[in-house]
């Protein structure tokens, strides 16, 4: 399923997320105990009312619903597509509503330094225009109050401040003329996606470029970045394997792709942003080790359980809710930040621990540092999101 983005960005996200909550027929108050977000949270991502801060939430309300795989890929593309119309707006009526994972964890990080009360952290996605809530981040508690279940509403997104009017309609004997080259044009794009495909996987490889380098022939864009599915990115996914990336190669640049291209450009000395520019391109060619090598979840699972002696099932159950068990699992916020690893560890936090990106990437020194968090409480308030969808699921 795709959106033809006639009704806006933030319409076709809200779109998706009223028929992934139709499928599960489920209140809001059911989809919110169980994927972590407040219930009127839920409600105004469905209305169009507003657009989330980060994927982290969606994604779990996504598998909440029973989307598959191709529908999480979707929600994430038009997530990124309703979050940059947002900014575009300069709206205050669409203010993002925060949800990284970083402001409880990172209040309980303070009370190592202050010994006071842990105060209110600025967590992942947090802007000038939040709403108020009783915490940052996806870590809070569910609205007591009782969500009614109105028709979800069908919000257009504003036009950008300053965009062109849209034109008057075409006299009736203009109509022939412009529908033919409307084909001209589809044809044409048809061709060259042929062409493109033809290229990139011939026989001897080259694809067009004189050291048999595809991606960095005029055949691919200058930028290869998430949305894109052609024959290029398959290219980058081949390449991302043959660095010890487990990911698909399916020629469909999603997250999974991103979050191995980010991690491959910060083991590689590069911008960690996600986008591959020539830069990234020559890197993967000229690498020759294994930097997306890592833990198998089953490892991972049995590396927390040796740590988390305390509660080791319900720690399992938090991380695999936070990261899948994927140590290079991360997650991107609207501020800039991201968050790592297999307790997906906020920048916040881990400056405070006195870790870095780097650190939070290997799953041992990830696990233990989570397990210093937990100590501070002796709970998992640190991940109360997870903590929540962890113990709803474990009731049914």
């Amino acid at each position: 399923m795709s959106g033809n983005g006639d009704n806006g960005d933030a319409e076709e996200f809200a779109e998706l997320l009223r028929e992934l909550k139709g499928r599960a027929n489920r209140s809001y108050a059911a989809l919110a105990a169980r994927s972590g977000v407040s219930a009127s949270a839920l409600h105004r991502y469905c209305s169009g009312a507003s657009v989330p801060g980060d994927y982290e939430v969606l994604a779990r309300f996504g598998k909440v619903c029973g989307a598959s795989g191709e529908e999480l890929l979707e929600l994430h593309r038009r997530w990124v597509l309703a979050d940059a119309e947002r900014k575009r707006s300069g709206s205050r009526a669409s203010a993002v509503v925060p949800v990284g994972r970083g402001g409880a964890a990172g209040a309980a990080v303070s009370r190592i330094e202050t010994k006071e009360e842990p105060h209110v952290e600025t967590g992942p996605g947090a802007a000038s225009e939040r709403e108020p809530e009783p915490e940052p981040g996806p870590e809070r508690e569910p609205e007591p109050d009782p969500e009614p279940e109105p028709e979800p509403l069908h919000v257009a997104a504003a036009p950008a401040p300053g965009a062109a009017m849209a034109p008057l309609p075409s006299p009736p004997r203009r109509r022939p003329l412009l529908a033919v080259l409307a084909l001209v044009v589809f044809a044409a794009a048809g061709v060259a996606a042929a062409l493109l495909g033809k290229a990139l996987t011939s026989s001897d490889g080259s694809g067009g470029s004189s050291d048999g380098r595809p991606l960095l022939s005029s055949r691919c864009p200058v930028v290869v970045s998430m949305g894109q599915a052609d024959a290029c990115v398959h290219e980058l996914q081949s390449l991302l394997a043959r660095a010890g990336g487990r990911l698909d190669v399916d020629g469909a640049f999603g997250p999974v792709t991103q979050m191995r291209v980010v991690v491959f450009q910060l083991r590689s000395g590069l911008t960690p942003n996600g986008s591959v520019d020539e830069r990234t391109k020559r890197a993967l060619y000229e690498n020759e080790g294994k930097p997306l090598d890592t833990w198998t979840p089953d490892r991972v699972t049995r590396r927390i359980r040796e740590v988390f002696t305390e509660d080791p099932e319900r720690a399992v159950g938090i991380a695999d809710c936070a990261s899948y068990l994927d140590p290079l699992y991360t997650l991107p916020n609207s501020n800039a930040t991201r968050n790592w690893g297999v307790f997906q560890l906020y920048d916040g936090t881990l400056r405070k621990l006195g870790g870095t990106r780097e650190q939070a990437l290997d799953p041992d020194w990830n696990i233990r540092a989570a397990h210093r968090l937990w100590a501070l409480t002796h709970d998992f308030s640190a991940w109360k999101a997870c903590d929540r969808a962890y113990r709803a699921g474990s009731k049914s």
